[in-house]
């Protein structure tokens, strides 16, 4: 009986794992620092998130009358008035309230018992900032 010799075919087999290993090395770890970053973003937007939150249940948790005089303050009572006192220091990042008086659909002109109540990042074009509505009443 004749025996084969393999000792050849380890040798290429060694190679091909190598050759394998460095092209697919680049991709897995391009995926793995995309996914870390991903991370990295998710985690600043849900601070962000977290402070806006935090904004509005400290404004919230100002007595209506303070709220009230808030909307006949200069330049007051419109969608896009900024309340100067409630809203953080200048400087970024900023976190902006706008507070109106309301009817539940538009600015209304008198006190009609409801305000509405808006903080957002200053400069945040998506318009992603969180509202509230407070009554007098509750």
């Amino acid at each position: 009986m004749r025996m084969r010799s393999d000792k050849g075919l380890a040798y290429v087999e060694a190679v091909l794992a190598t050759v394998m290993v460095a092209v697919l090395l680049a991709p897995a770890l391009n995926a793995l620092s995309s996914g870390l970053m991903g991370q990295q973003v998710a985690d600043t937007q849900a601070e962000q998130a977290l402070a806006l939150h935090s904004k509005l249940e400290e404004v919230l948790a100002k007595p209506y009358s303070v709220l009230l005089a808030e909307t006949y303050t200069l330049g007051g009572n419109t969608k896009t008035s900024v309340s100067l006192d409630l809203s953080d220091p200048v400087g970024s990042p900023r976190r902006v309230v706008t507070i109106y008086r309301t009817n539940g659909s538009d600015v209304a002109v008198t006190d009609t018992g409801l305000l509405r109540i808006r903080v957002a990042w200053e400069g945040d074009a998506t318009g992603s900032g969180l509202s509230a509505l407070r009554s007098k009443w509750l």
